[in-house]
């Protein structure tokens, strides 16, 4: 019998208990496996990045742009299948879910909630597999970030600044981030993406799940104007709505997805292949059903769809 080894995992001190716990109980031999996927994703990303170094100036020129979002987005599907193979066969992680197929042709959006970064290698194999590429909302910091940063310049990644600087107030910075999506949205209408947005922002912990708890208990104003969620962060609607405002013209759809894990776990136990079976659903809604409703009500609304589900998984 395996010896139980006791590495931290991922996550730090304040994140959920119980995922940290099972990390740490995770056996040296699943230890070892998620180190060598993690190994194996990063070679692969290196590699594919380094490719797009070298045809990156091609975007520059009107004449061969077109040619290079094309090349990069055989790239980027590329890599995504590669990692399916060594997320399926290394880490024996496995996800279940009903095929999707998008128009390429046309822009989407894509909303999930987010419990760890096994979040995005579950979205892109859902959603660019058979359709167009995905693309993420970055912070700024991002950038500077050897192969990231490369990756957000070559697929024009919406980029927001999410920390205060100084004589830049809260409203005027969310008023820019607005900006910098709207126009990273509209620009993507010549090569439609899938653009990605985890409405609720970071993932979901404990001790957040206990702060929305206690100011509920305490009558706190924020938790009487929005709902209150076991397994979800209350989401935001201006990113969302600046996606919708700039796509619409392009028709396409929302595309909701539902990440829902056997049990809370960290992106280690995931690599380790201790996460259990992940089932992703999803629902596609035309972008001109949204474009005329209150976005924050809608939102709130697929959010409260999103915790029933999640509920009736009972996780």
């Amino acid at each position: 019998m395996a010896r139980r080894s006791r590495l931290p995992g991922l996550r730090p001190p304040h994140e959920h208990a119980a995922a940290l716990a099972a990390t740490q109980d995770l056996t040296a031999p699943q230890h070892l496996r998620a180190a060598i996927c993690l190994a194996a994703i990063t070679l692969n990303l290196t590699f594919w990045a380094l490719l797009l170094l070298v045809l990156l100036p091609a975007k520059a020129a009107p004449r061969t742009r077109p040619w290079f979002r094309r090349t990069a987005a055989r790239i980027y599907r590329a890599a995504v299948r590669v990692d399916n193979v060594l997320l399926q066969r290394i880490s024996r992680a496995s996800w279940r879910v009903r095929a999707l197929r998008l128009d390429p042709a046309r822009p989407h959006i894509v909303l999930s909630n987010h419990r760890s970064w096994a979040d995005i290698f579950l979205v892109q194999s859902l959603i660019a597999t058979r359709g167009p590429i995905v693309t993420f909302q970055c912070k700024r910091e991002l950038l500077y970030v050897p192969i990231f940063g490369l990756i957000i310049l070559a697929f024009g990644f919406p980029v927001l600044r999410r920390q205060a600087q100084r004589g830049i107030d809260a409203g005027s910075r969310r008023g820019d981030d607005r900006r910098r999506v709207t126009e990273a949205a509209a620009a993507q209408l010549e090569s439609p993406p899938a653009i990605h947005s985890f409405a609720a922002g970071p993932r979901v912990t404990a001790p957040q799940r206990d702060e929305n708890s206690r100011a509920a208990r305490d009558g706190h104003e924020a938790s009487r104007t929005a709902p209150q969620y076991q397994h979800l962060l209350p989401p935001r609607a201006g990113g969302l709505a600046a996606m919708i405002e700039a796509l619409a013209p392009g028709g396409g759809s929302i595309v909701d997805v539902t990440l829902a894990y056997p049990r809370p776990s960290t992106f280690w136990e995931f690599l380790g292949g201790t996460a259990g079976s992940v089932e992703v659903a999803w629902e596609a809604i035309p972008i001109a059903a949204v474009e005329s409703a209150d976005v924050t009500s809608w939102l709130n609304d697929r959010w409260r769809r999103k915790e029933a589900l999640l509920d009736r998984r009972s996780l």
